[in-house]
């Protein structure tokens, strides 16, 4: 299976692949061989997704910092 942190993909562009998986999967589009594929593609699209919400965040809070702007201030 290919690495999340190899994808080619905005966040956006992951997400709407997540959310048309989930929609074959709600209406029951998806035979057990590529229902299999599927489910092993969405948990990948969410490591990555995961792991840019993860970087941004940490993003964010350098600049806060920076700016004296972090939490608790």
């Amino acid at each position: 299976m290919a690495d999340h942190n190899n994808l080619d993909l905005t966040y956006e562009e992951a997400l709407q692949e997540l959310q048309d998986i989930l929609g074959r999967m709600q209406s029951n589009e998806l035979g057990i061989d590529s229902l299999t594929e599927n489910i092993q593609r969405a948990s990948l699209l969410l490591d990555f997704c995961q792991g840019k919400l993860q970087k941004t965040e940490a993003e964010v809070q350098a600049v806060l910092k920076r700016l004296g702007l972090e939490d608790g201030e």
